[in-house]
C-alpha cells in the first residue's frame, strides 16, 4: 500500500485525528502525545527522541511552535490540539501538506487525490494548474495555494496552516527566509559549515548503513568527504557513467576517489534500456509510477532505478546526495538586477563582462537586461506574461520569448519565458493562463525587480524539495532512504541570509561553498568549475522510443482536456529525433503531467 497520511480536523466522535498508510522507515513517522494534544512529525527529523518530546510538549502547552521547526532535519510537522490544528511545512517543501476545507470540517493529507475523496468530492485535474507547471514552472506565484487536483489546495516549503476551533482557516509563511542585509559570505560561510557538518554527522550517527553519490561534482563529492569525517570504516559511494554520455563526471570522481582509500567508488554503467523515456507505457515502468503529483523524473526512471538498485546491493539504508547545492549555491543569473545600483555599477560591468565571454554574449546585452529587469516589479513581469499567453491565444503568434529558443540571457528575469513549446498550447489553455498571470499580478507582492535572484534562487529550492520527495518515493521498494542534506532547514537558513548577488563571484564556481568547506573537503574538489551533462540522453532516448513517444502523444491525456494540441507535440518530438533542437525541459514536463493522468484514479 502507498505511503500516505490522512487527516480531519474536528474529528467524528471518539475518532482519529490523522490515519496513516503504508509500511514507514525507521524515524521517518514520529509521535509524541500529552494531555494538551498530539505532535505528529514526518519526514527527516534528526533530533534524538527525548529533545523532540521535551521540543513538543512545550509547543502543545504553548500554542506555539517555539522550537518545533528549528530542530535539525527536514520534516512536516502537525500539532493538534483540542481546540485546533496548525501544520508547519518545512523550509524546501519536500513534505508538504495539502487540504480542503468544507466548511464544518478540515481534511488533510499528504496526497492531493486522497484528499479529495475524503473530502467527498470527485476528484479531478486541475488543468491550469497542470498547464502552468509544464510551461511557467518558474512562475510559482501563477497558481497560488492551488494543487494539481481541482478543489484541494497545497501548503507549499516555508508555509503554515491553522484550523482553530471556530473553524477558521488561516495560512502563513513561518519559514520567509529573508536576506539579512548585515550579512557577509565569511559570516554565512561559517554558519553553512556548522549546518552541514550537523546534518551529515547526525545522518550518519543514526544509521549503521549509509551510502552516497560521488557524482564528481561538488555537492555530493564533498558530502561524501563530510562524511568520511564521521564514518571510521569504508564509505560505499556510487557514480554514474552514460552508455554513450560525452560527460567528463567519471573522470573527476575516478580523480576525487583517489584522495582517500576508505571511499569504496562502485560505476553505475547505464545501458540503451536505461536511457531516458524508457519504458513510459511499460507497467513495470513510468506507466507503474505513483506519484502524488507530475514527477519530470519519471521520463528518466529507468535510470534511477538502475542506481538505486545498485546502492540496495550496496547495503545502503541511508543514501546521501547533492539534491538542492545548484539551487542553494549557485546564483541565479537575476541576481545581477541587484547589481544595476549605482554604487554598484562597476561590479555590473566586470561580472557581465566574466559571464559574457563564458555564454558568447555580448557584456553590453548582459548588463542591459540587469538594468531592465531591475525596473520590472514582479507584478509588470506578470502582466507582460499574461501579454504573451494572450497574443498566442487571439492568434497573433507565440510572443516575442516564444518565437524562439529561450537562452541564457532571458534567466536574467524573473523567470526564463516559455520559448517555442508555447506553439502546444491550445487558445483556450493560452487564454486560461493569461487570466492566471492577470489575477496573480493584482495580487503579487511589491517586490522590485532588485529582489529576483532572492527570490528566484528560494523557488528554486522548492524545486529541489520536489525532486527529492519524488526520488525518496521512487526508493522505498528498494530498502533505500536517499536523503539531501542540503535541503535540511538550518542549511538553506544559512545560505538564504546571503543576498543571491553574494553568492556569485564568477569566475568562481559555488564560492560559499569553497568557503565552508575550505578545510574539511580537499582542495581538488572544490577547485572543479563544470558540472556534469546528461543531456545527450534525451535526443538518444528520444531516437529508441519515438514510437512509443508518439503513442502516448497521440492519444494525449492532456489534449483531451483540452491543454495541448497533440499533432504540435508529436511535431516537437520529430524534430527531436532528428537531431535537431527541441525544448526537453517542457517536452519532460508534459510527459510527466502525461504519465501521472494516466495513473491516478479519476472518477
Amino acid at each position: 500500500m502507498r505511503n500516505g497520511l490522512l487527516g480531519v480536523f474536528p474529528p467524528a466522535s471518539s475518532g482519529e485525528v490523522v490515519r496513516v498508510q503504508g509500511l514507514w522507515r525507521d524515524g521517518e513517522l514520529r509521535r509524541v502525545d500529552s494531555p494538551e494534544g498530539t505532535v505528529v512529525v514526518l519526514g527527516q527529523c534528526l533530533s534524538d527522541d527525548d529533545r523532540l518530546r521535551r521540543t513538543a510538549l512545550r509547543a502543545l502547552s504553548s500554542g506555539g511552535p517555539d522550537e518545533l521547526t528549528r530542530l535539525p532535519g527536514s520534516y512536516l510537522c502537525l500539532v493538534i490540539r483540542h481546540e485546533e490544528l496548525t501544520a508547519y511545512v518545512d523550509a524546501a517543501g519536500q513534505y508538504p501538506l495539502f487540504f480542503r476545507d468544507t466548511g464544518t470540517r478540515l481534511v488533510f493529507g499528504t496526497r492531493p487525490v486522497s484528499v479529495a475523496d475524503a473530502a467527498g468530492g470527485r476528484p479531478r485535474p486541475d488543468t491550469a494548474v497542470l498547464a502552468a507547471g509544464i510551461f511557467c514552472p518558474g512562475a510559482p506565484s501563477l497558481t497560488g495555494e492551488r494543487s494539481v487536483v481541482a478543489g484541494v489546495s497545497k501548503v507549499s516549503g516555508g508555509q503554515a496552516l491553522r484550523r482553530t476551533g471556530r473553524g477558521k482557516v488561516e495560512r502563513w509563511v513561518h519559514e520567509p527566509l529573508e536576506t539579512d542585509p548585515g550579512a557577509s559570505l565569511a559570516r554565512s560561510a561559517e554558519a553553512l559549515r556548522d549546518a552541514l557538518e550537523t546534518a551529515v554527522r547526525l545522518r550518519v550517527a543514526g544509521t549503521e548503513r549509509v551510502s552516497a553519490d560521488f557524482s564528481g561534482g561538488l555537492d555530493s563529492t564533498s558530502l561524501a568527504f563530510l562524511t568520511l569525517r564521521h564514518r571510521p570504516g569504508p564509505l560505499p559511494v556510487t557514480t554514474y557513467r552514460g552508455s554513450a554520455s560525452a560527460c567528463d563526471d567519471l573522470v573527476h570522481a575516478e580523480r576525487f576517489a583517489r584522495l582517500d582509500p576508505r571511499l569504496r567508488m562502485e560505476v553505475v554503467t547505464g545501458t540503451r534500456e536505461t536511457l531516458t523515456y524508457q519504458g513510459l507505457s511499460d507497467r513495470s515502468g513510468g506507466a507503474g509510477h505513483d506519484s502524488d503529483e507530475p514527477d519530470s523524473a519519471v521520463v528518466a526512471l529507468a535510470r534511477s532505478r538502475l542506481r538505486l538498485g545498485h546502492a540496495a546491493r550496496l547495503g545502503a539504508g541511508v543514501h546521501l546526495g547533492g539534491e538542492g547545492g545548484d539551487a542553494l549555491l549557485v546564483a541565479p543569473p537575476g541576481y545581477l538586477a541587484a547589481l544595476a545600483r549605482p554604487e554598484r555599477l562597476r561590479q555590473l560591468a566586470r561580472e557581465s563582462r566574466v559571464l559574457a565571454r563564458t555564454r558568447q554574449e555580448a557584456p553590453s546585452a548582459v548588463a542591459a537586461r540587469a538594468v531592465g529587469l531591475a525596473r520590472t516589479p514582479l507584478a509588470t513581469a506578470l502582466r507582460r506574461l499574461a501579454d504573451g499567453f494572450e497574443r498566442h491565444a487571439t492568434g497573433g503568434g507565440t510572443g516575442r520569448a516564444g518565437a524562439r529558443d529561450v537562452g541564457w540571457l532571458d534567466a536574467i528575469a524573473w523567470w526564463p519565458g516559455p520559448g517555442p513549446e508555447t506553439g502546444w498550447l491550445t487558445r483556450a489553455a493560452s487564454t486560461e493562463l493569461a487570466g492566471l498571470a492577470r489575477e496573480a499580478a493584482g495580487s503579487a507582492a511589491r517586490a522590485a525587480g532588485s529582489r529576483a535572484g532572492d527570490l528566484t534562487a528560494l523557488d528554486n529550492v522548492r524545486t529541489s524539495g520536489a525532486v527529492q520527495r519524488q526520488l525518496s518515493e521512487t526508493a522505498r521498494p528498494f530498502g533505500v532512504w536517499p536523503q539531501a542534506p542540503f535541503l535540511d532547514s538550518d542549511v538553506i537558513r544559512a545560505c538564504a541570509a546571503l543576498p543571491a548577488h553574494l553568492r556569485a563571484a564568477p569566475p568562481a564556481f559555488k564560492p560559499l561553498l569553497g568557503a565552508a568547506l575550505a578545510d574539511l573537503v580537499p582542495a581538488p574538489v572544490l577547485a572543479r568549475r563544470t558540472k556534469g551533462d546528461y543531456g545527450d540522453e534525451d535526443y538518444q532516448g528520444a531516437r529508441a522510443c519515438a514510437r512509443e513517444l508518439r503513442g502516448l502523444l497521440v492519444d494525449s491525456r492532456l489534449a483531451e482536456l483540452g491543454v495541448v494540441e497533440a499533432s504540435a507535440v508529436v511535431a516537437a518530438l520529430d524534430r527531436a529525433v532528428m537531431g535537431l533542437r527541441v525544448p526537453f525541459p517542457a517536452l519532460n514536463r508534459l510527459l510527466a503531467a502525461e504519465i501521472w493522468l494516466r495513473n491516478t484514479t479519476w472518477h
